[in-house]
C-alpha cells in the first residue's frame, strides 16, 4: 500500500513542475540562462542528469528574484498548511550520490555518500515503484531528493543508475560529483560544510604566513618545489596544531604492500577525477575532516612565470599569464592596446581559470587601465568598470560568488575511499605485471 502522504506529495510537486511555463518568455530567458550556467560549471551531465535541470531549476532557479518553488507558493493562496509544510521541507532539497542500503517492498533505505547520511524514500505511486524495483543492494543513484515528514524523503524527480560500482569507479564518481554538483557536496551535513569552509581560510592563512603575501610570482621550475615545501610545513604545523602524530601517508601505505612511489603516482593518475597530491601526502586527519595538499598542475612545471593566488573564500589559483595582464596594465597609460593584445585579453576573460576574483583584483589594482583596456576589447566605449564589470562576469558565465575549492578539507570516509581505491587499481596493475607461473599443466596466471 502507498502512503497517501506521499501520494498526495508526487501530486504537488507535479503541480510546481507544470507551474514553470517555458514559453513565456521572461521564464523561458531565466531557465535557458539557468541551464545555459550549470552545463558551464558541469559539462560532463549526461543526458539523464539534463533531465533534473527543470526539476533543479524549480529549487534554485530565479525568476523576478525568487525561486520557482516561492512563486507557485504565493500564487496558491488555498494551500493547506500541510502543502504549506511540503512545499517548506522542499526548499531543502538536494542532489545526492546515493547509495542503496536496503530495499523495502515499498521503498529503500539509501546513504547520501558524499556526507554519509541515510535516509528513508517511500514510493508515491506504481509508476515509482516499478522503476525503483530495478534497483539491489549496493547499487549507487544520482537523484534529487525531498524530505516529506522526518527522516521519510521521495524521488519526484528523474534519476540516474549507475550500477555497482567497485572502490575505483565509485571514486571516480564521487570525484565527478564534485565536479558537476559542487554546491551539493554536504548540503544535509552543515558540521561537514562549515569545517571545509573553515579550512579553506585555514590554508590562506598559512600560504601568506609562510610566503609572506597571498600573492607570489616564479617560474614553474622554482614554484614546483617552494609548493612542496609549504605543504611539508603546512602539515608539521598541522600536527604541530592538533598535538597528534600524522596518519602514514599513502605512499608509505603502499610501500607495506609492495608498491613503489612511483607506481603509486601511475596509478592516481588513472583514476582521473582522484586528484593526486591529496592522497599521496596525506596529512594527519583533524577531527572529521581530512586536508588536501594542493600541487603545481602539470602543465605549468615549465612554465616561465607562474603566479599563485590564495583568498580565503576562493582558495587557491595557479595563473601562468597573471603578470602578462598585469603587464599589459600598466604599459597601458602610454600605449594603447595592440591587436594582439585585445585578442589576448578577450582569451584571458573567457578563459575559465580566471575567475571573478582575479578580474576584481585586478580593478582595484588598475581600476583606470582595466576600464579603458575593457572598452577597447569589448569595443564598449561607455564601459563603466564599477556598474558594468560584474554584469560582464556573469555574461561570461563567471560566478560571483565561489564554489567550495576543491583545497578544502573532505571527510574522513571519503579520504578513505580514494586511498583504498588508488590501492586496489595499483594491486590489480602490479598483479597484471607479474610473470606467468608455470606449471605441470601448462601456464597459468
Amino acid at each position: 500500500m502507498f502512503d497517501p502522504l506521499f501520494i498526495h506529495a508526487g501530486q504537488l510537486w507535479r503541480s510546481v513542475i507544470s507551474s514553470i511555463d517555458i514559453t513565456v518568455p521572461h521564464i523561458a530567458l531565466a531557465f535557458e540562462s539557468y541551464t545555459a550556467r550549470q552545463l558551464q560549471r558541469s559539462p560532463q551531465l549526461d543526458s539523464s542528469q539534463k533531465k533534473l535541470l527543470i526539476h533543479r531549476f524549480a529549487i534554485e532557479g530565479e525568476i523576478d528574484g525568487k525561486t520557482p518553488l516561492e512563486l507557485f507558493m504565493a500564487s496558491q493562496v488555498e494551500l493547506s498548511a500541510v502543502d504549506r509544510q511540503l512545499l517548506a521541507n522542499w526548499q531543502h532539497s538536494f542532489v545526492g550520490l546515493l547509495a542503496i542500503v536496503q530495499v523495502f517492498p515499498n521503498g529503500l533505505e539509501v546513504m547520501n555518500w558524499l556526507t554519509a547520511k541515510h535516509y528513508r524514500i517511500q514510493f508515491g505511486d506504481l509508476e515509482s515503484q516499478t522503476a525503483m524495483t530495478r534497483l539491489k543492494v549496493g547499487d549507487i543513484i544520482i537523484a534529487q531528493i525531498s524530505q516529506i515528514v522526518d527522516i521519510d524523503w521521495a524521488i519526484f524527480a528523474p534519476w540516474v543508475a549507475l550500477g555497482k560500482l567497485g572502490k575505483p569507479k565509485l571514486a571516480v564518481a564521487v570525484g565527478t560529483f564534485r565536479q558537476n554538483y559542487p554546491h551539493y557536496l554536504y548540503p544535509d551535513a552543515r558540521d561537514l560544510l562549515d569545517a571545509a569552509w573553515e579550512s579553506v581560510a585555514v590554508y590562506h592563512d598559512r600560504f601568506v604566513e609562510f610566503f609572506g603575501s597571498d600573492e607570489i610570482t616564479l617560474s614553474g621550475a622554482e614554484l614546483q618545489p617552494k609548493v612542496a615545501e609549504f605543504q611539508a610545513w603546512m602539515v608539521e604545523k598541522q600536527l604541530a596544531t592538533a598535538g597528534i602524530d600524522g596518519d602514514k601517508s599513502l605512499v608509505e601505505v603502499a610501500a607495506e604492500n609492495g608498491v613503489s612511489a612511483d607506481e603509486v603516482r601511475s596509478m592516481v593518475e588513472s583514476i582521473a577525477s582522484i586528484d593526486s597530491p591529496p592522497l599521496l601526502s596525506q596529512p594527519a586527519a583533524v577531527g572529521k575532516m581530512v586536508a588536501p595538499n594542493p600541487e603545481l598542475p602539470p602543465q605549468f612545471k615549465n612554465a616561465p612565470s607562474v603566479t599563485a593566488l590564495s583568498h580565503p573564500y576562493w582558495g587557491q589559483m595557479f595563473l601562468p599569464d597573471y603578470t602578462r595582464i598585469q603587464a599589459l596594465l600598466a604599459d597601458l597609460e602610454t600605449t594603447p592596446l595592440t591587436t594582439a593584445e585585445i585578442v589576448f585579453l578577450n582569451k584571458s576573460l573567457a578563459d575559465p581559470q580566471i575567475n571573478a576574483f582575479v578580474w576584481r583584483r585586478l580593478a582595484l589594482a588598475f581600476p583606470q587601465q582595466l576600464q579603458v583596456a575593457l572598452r577597447q576589447a569589448l569595443d564598449r566605449s561607455d564601459f563603466d568598470l564599477s556598474t558594468d564589470l560584474d554584469l560582464l562576469l556573469i555574461k561570461l558565465n563567471k560566478y560571483l560568488e565561489p564554489d567550495l575549492p576543491d583545497l578544502a578539507s573532505v571527510p574522513i570516509h571519503l579520504h578513505e575511499l580514494f586511498q583504498s581505491a588508488v590501492l586496489e587499481v595499483s594491486k590489480d596493475k602490479t598483479k597484471a605485471k607479474l610473470p606467468p607461473k608455470k606449471t605441470g599443466f601448462g601456464t597459468k596466471n
